[in-house]
């Protein structure tokens, strides 16, 4: 049986390793703030943790004071406490509002708009040109 080169192994290890750049509790708060009625089996699907998982972030997240958990008949609704300040030393100045502000989703960008030519427009020169024409 012959060796496998080392080269191979440290490549191979290093399409096995998976990491994100955000932690799962940012990702569980980041989930709660995009749906407020949201369930833990529904985050864990998003995160992609387990559902146990989940169920003790939520709780870490409650118990720290950066979310609220109200029961609503049968389901849970959370709140983010928005003016709960981050507890890292370099983030203390930085209130969950701000990190979900900036960590939330995109805006909608609306598709360009076309002229009567089928010109892509965005309101430049293009686009006034074309109305002085058609004036």
């Amino acid at each position: 049986m012959g060796r496998t080169p080392k080269a191979a192994l440290t490549r191979s290890r290093e399409s096995e390793r998976h990491w994100t750049l955000l932690t799962p509790h940012a990702l569980v708060l980041l989930c709660i703030a995009r749906d407020p009625d949201t369930r833990v089996r529904e985050i864990a699907e998003t995160v992609g943790i387990s559902e146990r998982g989940a169920h003790q972030i939520v709780a870490d997240l409650v118990q720290a004071g950066y979310v609220r958990r109200s029961r609503v008949g049968r389901r849970n609704h959370y709140a983010i406490e928005e003016r709960m300040t981050l507890k890292h030393g370099i983030l203390r100045h930085r209130s969950v509002a701000s990190i979900v502000a900036l960590l939330g989703p995109e805006p909608r960008r609306l598709p360009p708009k076309t002229s009567r030519q089928g010109r892509v427009t965005n309101g430049s020169a293009v686009s006034k040109a074309v109305k002085r024409r058609a004036a």
